[in-house]
């Protein structure tokens, strides 16, 4: 009876010890893993890989020191070797599905580490198919269309990712930038083509009635066709609905006027301009210059001098209102060529602060369409 219970205990302590052994053995296992993210937190890059191998080597299953060990590659400029890690995971039948999601969004970085655009996109369409509320893997594709330039794709995506993506000035700035490009490969007469082209501008107003793309293209569109009173009719939107844009517009605003006997309307829309908002450089500069041409230097010496104190750091008010005080002809003409190489300046968008020295209408950097303003 004794020896049958000392074989009872021994074999019940041989069973703790294999079943204790072994979860140690496991634990020791992940160790390398453990130790390569506490290795990435230290930017210990190089000893990162190598305990990643290290863990994939002892467990197969570890997805995320694989999807790391890409990523580790890619950055260290073997994207070969990344898209080949990554790839390798994606035809593993037991990835969940927020596995797949990370496996398919580290393909995306690899596919924009060597410009394959086409790719990037297709392994984005494949995390929403596993997951269609993926309002990143949306915007993500829409950026490398808009990198692109290809707005009809633009459109198609934004009208199927339905609530996914609601911004209504972006979807309108699609059409109106789809408009702009097939404007500009019509060659010749071709009626059929001009009324898509006006199609999609009328679309984009009636998505967002206040967007200033679209606003822009149809004023530059009658103005071309010789349509002056539709082109007075979008120029005046634009200097009363986006003052703060008006640079774009004023010298052509003018011109329209101008040639439509209406050049003395000018003058009373910059002052309700600038009387709501005197911080409107432009506006106010445009006024204080007509009212220069009309020999009020008063009026133009007052707007000089407001300009001058809501904008200490521009030089330009302050070589006007010198201008205006100066009598000898040659002094006045040195101050133009000064006035001239200091007039262009930068833009900056409202957004993220991204600056640039020639107008654009998307940032390069957040992509916000229509957020360029001059920096003053």
């Amino acid at each position: 009876m004794i020896v049958l219970i000392i074989l009872i205990v021994a074999l019940i302590a041989c069973v703790l010890f294999l079943y204790f052994y072994r979860r140690r053995d496991k634990a020791t296992g992940h160790t390398p893993y453990i130790e390569a993210l506490i290795a990435l937190l230290e930017n210990k890059e190089s000893l990162a890989m190598k305990k990643f191998k290290e863990a994939v080597a002892i467990d197969s299953d570890l997805v995320d020191a694989y999807i790391r060990l890409g990523d580790l590659y890619r950055k260290k400029g073997d994207t070969d070797r990344a898209i080949q890690i990554h790839q390798s995971l994606t035809v593993r039948p037991t990835l969940k599905k927020h596995e797949e999601k990370r496996v398919y969004l580290a393909l995306v970085q690899d596919m924009l580490e060597t410009s394959r655009l086409n790719k990037a996109t297709s392994f984005l369409k494949e995390i929403i198919k596993i997951d269609k509320k993926d309002k990143h893997a949306w915007e993500m594709i829409l950026t490398i269309y808009e990198d692109m330039a290809n707005y009809g794709d633009c459109i198609a995506l934004y009208e199927e990712g339905g609530a996914n993506l609601k911004d209504d000035q972006r979807h309108a700035f699609y059409y109106a930038s789809l408009a702009d490009v097939r404007l500009q490969n019509i060659k010749g007469k071709d009626p059929e083509a001009e009324k898509a082209v006006l199609g999609l501008l009328k679309r984009a107003l009636k998505i967002y009635p206040n967007s200033f793309s679209a606003s822009c293209q149809f004023a530059s569109y009658y103005e071309q066709q010789g349509n002056l009173k539709k082109a007075k009719e979008y120029y005046h939107k634009i200097m009363t609905q986006h003052p703060d844009r008006a640079f774009l517009v004023v010298s052509k605003f003018e011109k329209v006027y101008f040639e439509l006997g209406l050049f003395d309307e000018i003058i009373p829309i910059y002052e309700k301009i600038f009387h709501k908002n005197p911080k409107n450089f432009s506006v106010a500069f445009a006024l204080a210059d007509l009212y220069e041409k009309k020999n009020d230097l008063i009026g133009a010496k007052e707007i000089y001098s407001k300009l001058i104190d809501i904008f200490p750091n521009s030089a330009l008010p302050r070589l006007r209102l010198l201008k205006t005080n100066i009598k000898d002809k040659s002094l006045k003409e040195k101050l133009i060529e000064i006035e001239e190489t200091v007039a262009h300046g930068n833009y900056c968008c409202e957004k993220c602060g991204f600056n640039i020295d020639a107008f654009v209408l998307l940032c390069p950097r957040c992509h916000a369409p229509e957020s360029f303003l001059p920096c003053l």
